[in-house]
């Protein structure tokens, strides 16, 4: 890890957190509609946290993840509010400040992974995030239609990745998840923690 102000303590308010989150629909919800609604939204901000552990090292950060199509920036600050990793992929080109310095490449993923070591699967965050599944993803759903849990199909660097959600909210008339956990299958002790308080689209 050659990013020196990640913690090795895994800060326990990112899965509890101190605000109320959201309890989901009282009904069940119209799962096609759902899903081309959320198919539809190209732009969107979450500001939260997450928490990152990877056998016995962990990071836990503020996290401010913004997206219009095709483009984003994903930052992430510590405690103290200072910037661990500024990630923004523009045009195809993936630029990564950390540590005072930058590094650039054209797969994200790759870039953090060279950066941070963490395996982050950047690009099909972008559409789990929203509880949305690719083509060939399986998915599990809750007793009101939503995604509880996904499992991805062949793609490159995810196919190990389990996601669970929880605590969806309604903006803008389409339910977002505010909670969302990605567990290693082939690794137990990685996994990665998202908490959402607040989205914007």
């Amino acid at each position: 890890m050659c990013l020196r102000y990640f913690s090795a303590l895994l800060c326990l308010f990112l899965v509890a957190g101190c605000s109320t989150l959201p309890d989901g629909p009282e009904e069940s919800v119209d799962l096609p509609a759902q899903l081309e609604a959320l198919k539809a939204v190209n732009q969107w901000k979450a500001a939260g946290k997450m928490a990152i552990r990877q056998n016995n090292e962990a990071v836990s950060a503020t996290l401010s993840w913004r997206y219009d199509q095709p483009d984003f920036q994903f930052r992430l600050t510590n405690l103290l509010g200072i910037t661990l990793v500024d990630l923004r992929y523009d045009a195809g080109d993936a630029v990564l400040k950390a540590d005072d310095k930058v590094f650039e490449g054209n797969d994200p993923q790759q870039v953090i992974a060279q950066v941070t070591g963490w395996q982050l699967p950047v690009q099909r965050l972008l559409d789990w995030i929203k509880g949305l599944p690719g083509p060939t993803d399986q998915y599990q759903l809750n007793d009101k239609q939503l995604l509880e849990s996904l499992a991805p199909g062949p793609c490159k660097g995810c196919g190990e990745w389990k996601v669970s959600y929880a605590n969806y909210g309604q903006v803008d008339k389409v339910w977002l998840p505010h909670a969302l956990t990605l567990t290693n299958t082939q690794q137990p002790n990685t996994f990665i923690k998202i908490r959402i308080d607040r989205w914007t689209l």
